[in-house]
């Protein structure tokens, strides 16, 4: 049988790539198949089979195979990091690790792997790729709570994304997180205008799963706001839209829906909403929701402080102080509203003492 040029298998790959940029589920699959069926065919060459395991990474984070990404990222690293390695395949060395890291909740990881990542972007002539590198970089900056480092990226990254058609889904994704970040600075108006375009924008394009998001963070905009009514429309809303249940984003919306309803004291709807969130957290191992749930479940429903702080403290040990902050401040306003001012006291520190840490932050960053 004739052996395929690796060149041609080259240029395979970066298509694929291009299709998975762009989010294109079943494309991006059906291109995998017909590569990998032509891998054994290819002329011997290394540096495309290293190419192809890279992307390979990168499409298993896009399905939410997280450890699998994991696994063959650190398969490869060796060769991906050797000398004579060329400066595009340690560029997505880099970038996908930091995803990888991102995924698994480690945001100060993940940002150091995006700084490497951005030394060897410099010599990269691509802006699409510069456009991803920066959303990706956005969205890690927001959830250290670093919104104007967010704001900047995420602004560089709609700009470029903007001026190519085909890439309307990440310009909405970039909108999203330009309005999360509104949130956090209290421009509230100006978020529920960006969710608002989003969410219409990505219902015209048929783009399901971008549509939940912008439904689960409208719902997350208006909770901010108290207005617990129109959060729980819009968490329904997103858990409602099958590309959603599907993912594993379906926990957050689960558990925030949860949230919403203990505080409107609708006990039954809120205990169900908990057992699905949880079943699914456990299902899919992550350990911080598991945290997150048992916070709410023993605060509204259990009554049980002991197991709250050992709950609050294994956020604490992934330095996940955003979440940290936010809990605190709905203890501290619960044992406020019964009038147990030394409970929510020290809730309230801890919530500022979790701010605090947010700042710091950054020092993390080498």
């Amino acid at each position: 049988m004739e052996k395929i040029a690796y060149e041609k298998i080259g240029q395979a790959i970066n298509e694929w790539y291009k299709i998975i940029k762009q989010n294109n589920v079943p494309k991006a699959t059906e291109m995998r198949e017909e590569i990998q069926k032509n891998l054994p065919q290819m002329e011997k060459n290394q540096d495309v089979l290293l190419y192809f395991n890279l992307i390979d990474s990168r499409f298993k984070l896009m399905t939410e195979s997280f450890n699998e990404s994991g696994s063959l990222l650190k398969d490869i690293e060796k060769q991906a990091l050797e000398e004579e390695t060329d400066n595009m395949i340690q560029y997505y060395f880099y970038f996908f690790s930091g995803m990888y890291e991102f995924y698994k909740k480690n945001f100060t990881k993940a940002i150091n792997f995006y700084r490497i990542a951005e030394s060897k972007l410099i010599k990269i002539d691509d802006e699409i790729e510069k456009a991803e590198f920066h959303y990706r970089l956005a969205v890690a900056y927001y959830e250290i709570r670093q919104n104007f480092f967010s704001l900047n990226h995420a602004e560089k990254a709609l700009e470029s994304f903007t001026a190519h058609d085909t890439y309307e889904e990440k310009r909405i994704n970039c909108q999203m997180v330009i309005a999360a970040n509104y949130v956090d600075l209290y421009r509230f108006e100006e978020a529920e205008k960006q969710y608002n375009l989003a969410i219409k924008t990505a219902a015209t394009f048929g783009y399901k799963f971008s549509e939940s998001l912008g439904c689960f963070n409208l719902g997350i905009c208006h909770e901010r706001r108290e207005m617990l009514s129109e959060a729980k429309i819009y968490f329904r809303k997103a858990i409602e839209i099958p590309e959603h249940r599907e993912s594993v984003i379906c926990i957050r919306s689960m558990y925030m829906l949860s949230r919403i309803l203990y505080k409107m004291d609708f006990l039954e709807d809120a205990r169900m909403w908990y057992k699905k969130s949880l079943s699914r957290a456990i299902e899919e191992n992550d350990n911080v929701y598991q945290a997150k749930l048992k916070i709410i479940y023993c605060l509204y429903d259990q009554h049980d402080l002991q197991d709250l702080e050992k709950a609050m403290e294994q956020l604490q040990d992934k330095n996940l102080w955003s979440d940290v902050a936010d809990l605190a401040i709905n203890v501290a306003y619960y044992f406020k509203k019964q009038g147990d001012a030394e409970v929510s006291s020290k809730y309230f520190e801890k919530a500022c003492h979790a701010k605090d840490q947010i700042l710091k932050l950054t020092e993390a960053l080498s």
